[in-house]
């Protein structure tokens, strides 16, 4: 017996909530040219630590042409997966992630976040996951309990040349003893659900990426002093070449479970950085702090997760910045919990600027 969940895509403009919070949506967004923004000062790169289970990444290939697995991969305890992928197959696809029991006890699957969209626009696709993910983190839920060689299937039809973007987190446990237990999980598409996940032959790889990756998470406090006017701060960077502005620790060497090489999540697609902003007002008056997200890297639509607000963009390119948050701080500062990840489908950068101006 096989389980299967299917979700449904909720719209560019749908109403979505995290606990207690608003959500700002795309069409209140305020866009301003990004030279009206500079020139802007570096702010310091705070070390940013790995936190969390592993990542299982799924893009490549990123757009199949055909039925099989994308990636595999066992874990154990806490995980989660991200997986981007276009059907060009011509028909109708199911896009799905697998998790398998392959133990001889039960075992007990919870989910803390499920996000999954499909979209002929890759970057709405990964926009409206990512938003539906950031607003289901709160409560762990029961997915399943699995027999030995049971599955249970997270998946969503995908059209032909439309894109099926989704980002989970999970946890196995065994069910005696309530002990981190191991699982096998696979990302694959298919025309009629196999009778076992596991025995799908995974596709040849493309230019695009699918490994494990040691964490999930990035944790860090960036500091912002009021007196330093108008600064930035890159995140998501490269990884490495002569585009990389990258922040001590943000990235981590995986592997890939298939050919047994190394793997570089370059733009850390799938990992949320969960970061402390922390204001320092250095004047004795109240200032105005205005920050704007700028993917100079490219364009897409993003989310950001500010305090208790869950903020989406519109459409945005590398000309302008995206002001997603405006407040007034005293002399004490403040300290704003901040969470973002890279969009599937958006390149990054994504380089937040500060700046501040007096209060009335």
């Amino acid at each position: 017996m096989k389980r299967s969940k299917w979700l449904l895509q909720i719209g560019l403009l749908g109403t979505l909530f995290l606990s207690g919070s608003a959500t700002a949506l795309a069409e209140e967004a305020e866009l301003v040219p990004i030279e009206s923004l500079k020139p802007a000062v570096p702010m310091d790169k705070p070390v940013l630590t790995g936190t969390g289970g592993p990542l299982i990444l799924s893009d490549s290939p990123e757009s199949p042409k055909t039925e099989g697995a994308y990636y595999r991969d066992s874990v154990t305890g806490s995980f989660r997966v991200f997986w981007h992928h276009q059907n060009m197959t011509g028909e109708p696809l199911t896009v799905a992630v697998a998790v398998t029991n392959e133990s001889d006890e039960p075992v007990m699957l919870f989910s803390n976040g499920i996000g999954l969209a499909t979209d002929y626009y890759p970057d709405v696709a990964g926009q409206n996951a990512l938003a539906d993910f950031m607003g289901d983190q709160a409560a762990q839920k029961k997915e399943a309990i699995l027999q030995p060689g049971e599955s249970y299937y997270l998946t969503a039809q995908t059209e032909h040349t439309h894109t099926e973007s989704g980002i989970a987190n999970f946890t196995a446990y065994t069910q005696q003893g309530h002990k981190d237990a191991k699982v096998t999980v696979t990302t694959l598409g298919y025309k009629e659900q196999p009778a076992n996940p596991i025995d799908v032959p995974i596709l040849p790889k493309d230019m695009h990426v699918r490994g494990t990756f040691p964490h999930m998470d990035r944790t860090g406090t960036l500091q912002y002093n009021t007196s330093s006017g108008n600064s930035l701060i890159r995140i998501s960077s490269a990884a490495y070449g002569p585009w990389s502005d990258s922040m001590p620790g943000e990235y981590e060497e995986g592997w890939s479970a298939v050919d047994g090489g190394t793997a570089i999540n370059n733009g850390n697609y799938g990992v949320m950085y969960r970061l402390n902003v922390a204001i320092h007002n250095e004047e004795d008056a109240k200032r105005v702090i205005s920050v704007y997200d700028n993917p100079s890297g490219g364009a897409g639509h993003y989310v950001i997760g500010w305090g208790k607000d869950l903020l989406q963009s519109p459409f945005v390119n590398y000309q302008k910045a995206w002001k997603f948050t405006e407040f007034t701080v005293n002399k004490k500062g403040k300290t704003v919990a901040a969470e973002l990840s890279l969009t599937g489908g958006a390149a990054g950068p994504q380089t937040l600027y500060f700046t501040n101006r007096g209060a009335k």
